[in-house]
Formats: C-alpha cells, structure tokens, sequence
C-alpha cells in the first residue's frame, strides 16, 4: 500500500488522540480501585475517577464517525460503488472474526472462558457489512437514513421482548445491551448493540463528501465548526431541560463539580442521543481545529492514527501482559490469578492509585510507538491483505 500525500492529518490526529484515551480507560481495568463499582455513578465516584472514564466515551463515537468518513474516502478512489461494497464486506467480516478471537483472547488470556463481548470492534465490523449494502444508495440518502436512526432511535426504547425469543435476541444484537445463552456453556453480550452506532456510520459517510480529494479545506473546516457547534448545543439543551434522547434524568447537584459530572453521565450502552452529541460534537469541532496545526509534536498522533487495528490489538496484549507482570513482581504468586471467573485474571487484592493508571497508560503509549512506527512503515511498503484490511 502506498503512501498518500493527499492524507488529510486532522483525522489522523483526531484518531490518535481518542486511542490514547483508550489506554487510559483500559489501564483502569487493572488498577482495581477500592471502593468503587461503576465509575459514573456519581453516589460513590470522585470527580477525578468520574472524568477519567468519560474522556473515553468519546472513543467508540468517533472510531465508528471516522470509519465512515474514511468508507467514503476510499469510495472516492475506487470509483466502484462495487468494488467500495467489497472492500467494506471483507474488512467488516476481518474486523468481526478479530472481536471474537484475537481481541478476545487479548482480554481473557483464556480460550475457553465462557462469555464472549460484541464490542467496538465487532460494532466496526458489522458497521461496515451493512453499510457496504447501503453504498448502493444515493449518498444522499444514506445521510437522511443515518441522521434518522441517530435522531429516532431512543423512540424505540420502550420496545422488548420475551426473554429466549428468536426476537429478544435479534433485539438485543440491534438495540439492547444483554447477555444470550448460546450453546455448550458460553454466552455473549451485546455490549455495543447496533443501531446508533450504524447510524453513525451512514453520517459518517455523509460528512466524507467534506474530505475527499477535491473538497474545499476551507468549507470543509467552515462546515465542521458549525456541525461540531451545533450538535454541542444541541447536546447541552436537551441535557439541561431533560427534553429527549437519554433515559438518565439531569439534575442540579450540591456541587458544581458534582453537576457537571450529572450533565455528562448519559448512557453509553446503547449510546444515546445525547451521548453521541456530547461526543461527536466536539469531535467534529477538533477536527476542525487540528486541520492548520503543524509542529513535529503531532508525528507520534499521525503514527497511531495511521495504524488504528494494529495500535488496538497491541496495547491489549501489552497491557496484559504489563499487568501479569507487575502483579508478579509485586509478590503476587500464580495461585492467585483467575483466568476463569475474572475477566483480567489479575489477582483481587492487587491494584494502584489513579495516579497509577496516568502513569501505567504513558508508560504503554511510550512502548507502542516504536512499534506502531514499524507497522506504518512496513503497511506504506506492502501489497499484503494483512496491510489491506488491518
């Protein structure tokens, strides 16, 4: 695969950031912090720990945003409505067979663990698989299409059925987070159900008309404050006045810290209509923003940006195996892993602070970039289906 000069860096820049806050919300996986369940509630958290985990929810939004974007990009080049349908059929099965094998193990260190995760990547995947079918379509339409299942689909959330249906678990892969027996013992959850996240994709796709080859920079930048504005806006007024798009009322806190954290606890699985106007506005205001910046500082960005499969895959195993390994030199014996019952097989009685995981997470993005470096490199140079789809 050959370099491209006409690579627009602000997506690349965009993309590199969110991965770094990926890390950092991975990290806390293996920090086990005492006294905390889930870290949004805002009842039991800390601010501190309450906005380490929401930097990451603009990860998911903008991964799946970005891919449309880039569908449309490619699509450009081809000039094959056919010939985009593949590539995005093969690429979204690729990233569908990575979720539940090589990302899964990355997780569990153990192939036989019984539950299974539909996360980001397979949302990618199977993103990618129906959107190969709705490249057929005007893109026009495609964009009315996704602006109407982002916008619509919290109307659908009254909506269940009868657990063990052949309905319930169609449901549950498309609007609900469940968890479905399957066979022999395992079972799967639906972690990141699919209709918002499709939804996203279609736009996505939409806004891409912005980057391909021969767009405007500057009605390009000019179209993404006003989008990335007004989403935000739009964000902030149905959060206040609890208007529509979120299950989870807003309400005025004893503090102003303790506000603002009720202001950005929306709900991420399904992801809501405010969370993905509380992500994607901003998101598409950064993209914005980064469009001039230049400096050498932004090349270890562009580098992760580049080589996004490859960065996640990596920092998983490498996380793992950073956390064995420090759990063991902190006296931990074998005994006290489970790589049956917990997800991380890291023994319960070991963890560190907050500040812990900031310096965990450097300390891994430090050790991925030579790597990815590498990888970017090696892709630039190689024809291989390996360099094609990941």
């Amino acid at each position: 695969m050959k370099s491209n000069s006409t690579r627009i860096e602000s997506i690349d820049l965009l993309r590199g950031v969110v991965m770094i806050l990926m890390v950092i919300d991975h990290v806390r996986e293996y920090a086990n912090l005492p006294g905390v369940g889930d870290p949004v509630d805002i009842s039991q958290t800390s601010p501190s720990l309450f906005f380490t985990r929401w930097i990451s929810h603009f990860c998911a939004p903008v991964f799946v945003l970005l891919a449309g974007v880039s569908a449309r990009m490619v699509g450009a080049k081809l000039r094959d409505t056919s010939a985009l349908s593949s590539y995005l059929l093969k690429r979204g099965l690729v990233l569908i067979l990575l979720e539940f094998t090589v990302v899964d193990f990355s997780w569990k260190f153990n192939w036989g663990w019984p539950l299974f995760f539909m996360q980001v990547i397979w949302a990618l995947g199977a993103g990618m698989v129906l959107l190969a079918a709705l490249v057929h379509l005007p893109a026009r339409v495609i964009g009315i299409i996704g602006a109407v299942i982002v916008f619509g689909h919290n109307l659908l959330d009254g909506i269940s059925f009868a657990p063990g249906t052949a309905a319930f678990y169609l449901w549950s892969i498309l609007h609900q987070k469940n968890v479905l027996p399957l066979f022999g013992g395992y079972s799967v959850r639906t972690t990141y159900p699919l209709i918002p996240l499709v939804g996203v994709m279609a736009l996505g796709y939409c806004l891409g008309a912005l980057f391909v080859a021969d767009a405007s920079a500057e009605k390009r930048k000019r179209m993404l404050w006003r989008l990335g504005g007004a989403a935000t806006a739009l964000f902030v007024v149905l959060r206040v006045f609890n208007l529509y798009g979120e299950q989870n009322p807003f309400a005025l806190q004893a503090d102003a810290a303790h506000t603002l954290m009720a202001l950005g606890n929306v709900t991420k699985y399904p992801t809501s209509l405010q969370f993905l106007l509380m992500t994607l506005g901003p998101a598409m205001l950064a993209l914005a923003a980064f469009e001039p910046l230049r400096g050498a500082w932004r090349k270890p960005l562009l580098i992760f940006g580049r080589t996004p499969m490859f960065y996640y895959i990596a920092h998983l195993y490498l996380l793992h195996a950073l956390g064995l390994t420090m759990a063991l030199a902190a006296g931990h014996s074998w005994a006290e892993f489970d790589f049956k019952t917990k997800i991380t097989g890291m023994p319960v009685t070991f963890g560190f602070s907050l500040w812990g995981v900031y310096l965990f997470s450097a300390a891994t993005i430090i050790l991925l970039y030579p790597a990815c470096r590498w990888y970017d490199g090696w892709r630039r140079r190689s024809s291989s289906l390996i360099a094609r789809y990941i």
